[in-house]
């Protein structure tokens, strides 16, 4: 008699190796815009507790929305940068250059200054490539 549900084994051993398990290019972020903030974003802009932030923003004061209008920018520009440094750890995952040199020519590119940050994006991606996770 023959094992059919070898077969189905075998299917979902294939597909316990997933995405997570392949290097991939980091995706798009997504940008926030100040008209579009959640009431939590919106009390971090003002640095308030989210109690004291309306539900509906119904008369803003140009102060506020200015705070609204600087705390997108900055998480934007963060979010930019963080891109620019996954992207670039990514694209040089297979080069054989020593780490710390990729890592200031990735900070170079990206205009980052956490070499730290930067090294362990680097290692990540590697390891990724040579098979590790």
């Amino acid at each position: 008699m023959r094992s059919y549900w070898i077969v189905p084994a075998l299917a979902l051993i294939a597909t316990a190796c997933g995405p997570s398990d392949r290097c991939e290019a980091p995706s798009q972020p997504t940008l926030l815009n100040p008209k579009n903030l959640t009431r939590e974003q919106r009390a971090n802009a003002l640095g308030v507790p989210p109690e004291r932030v309306p539900q509906e923003a119904v008369t803003e004061s140009p102060a506020s929305l200015q705070a609204y209008a600087d705390y997108t920018a900055r998480h934007n520009d963060a979010v930019r940068t963080g891109y620019c440094v996954e992207n670039e750890a990514y694209k040089a995952r297979n080069m054989k250059d020593d780490m710390r040199t990729l890592a200031h020519a990735i900070m170079a590119t990206c205009k980052e200054g956490a070499e730290d940050d930067t090294l362990a994006t680097v290692l990540k991606y590697r390891n990724c490539a040579a098979g590790n996770k």
